[in-house]
């Protein structure tokens, strides 16, 4: 990809167009990202699946991988039982336009950007044998930092991560590994991503957190008599 020196990365938007959209408020006046690098999990849980589906697709400045919650969707994957019939429900708003194009997004993807290969993941390769597409980055399950580092191809500049919802930043043996945080479910009212900007000489990252208007959001999941709300508001929005 060539003449791109601004990206931004985020994850887990969970189908939260008011977060996803202060994200984009924030970087149109204060970043002007030449690409944004969606993580996956960008549907599933929150209230707005289509409308945030809508923007992804449509903006041509995103670069899109699939999640865990997406899988679920694609039926690639078991449904907890604790978010049934919501899954239903977000099939049903996205409809069969949206479903195609989820079906047809990766779960990862390799970028070039100024000569640095980046690799784009939500968790892990999901065709590992022995692994689920719920299991977390290895660093959050105790393992050692080589075994962590080892778990992505050594000729890749940066990898990007999502799922664990928690900012995260190593640099070693030439490899950075990053993880943007949730754009929506931080179990409080902000908004979490990464911003980096290359030039001639460095790479520039830097995490943000920053707050959003949650105040419609308890009003849309009842309005929308989204399945499962209860539950979705008690555990992932506490503060509603």
């Amino acid at each position: 990809m060539e003449g791109i020196s601004k990206i931004a990365i985020i994850s887990d938007i969970h189908a939260n167009k008011y977060a996803l959209n202060t994200f984009l408020q924030y970087i149109d006046k204060n970043f002007q990202a030449d690409k944004i690098l969606n993580l996956g999990d960008f549907v599933h849980i929150g209230p707005h699946p289509k409308e945030v589906a809508q923007i992804i697709f449509n903006d041509n400045r995103f670069e899109n991988v699939i999640g865990n919650n997406e899988m679920i969707i694609l039926g690639r994957h078991e449904t907890p039982e604790r978010v049934e019939p919501h899954s239903s429900w977000t099939i049903n708003q996205l409809g069969k336009v949206f479903i195609s194009k989820i079906q047809e997004t990766p779960t990862s993807k390799t970028l070039i950007i100024n000569s640095k290969k980046i690799l784009m993941l939500h968790s892990h390769f999901y065709d590992i044998p022995g692994r689920s597409v719920q299991d977390n980055l290895l660093i959050y399950q105790g393992k050692s930092l080589k075994e962590f580092l080892n778990d992505y191809p050594k000729d890749v500049n940066i990898v990007l991560v999502g799922h664990s919802h928690e900012q995260l930043y190593i640099s070693w043996e030439g490899k950075k590994i990053i993880n943007p945080g949730s754009i929506s479910i931080n179990w409080a009212p902000r908004i979490s991503f990464c911003l980096i900007h290359f030039d001639s000489k460095d790479i520039n990252i830097s995490f943000k957190n920053i707050p959003y208007d949650t105040s419609k959001l308890k009003e849309d999941y009842e309005q929308r008599e989204v399945p499962r709300r209860e539950f979705l508001m008690k555990y992932f929005y506490p503060f509603l």
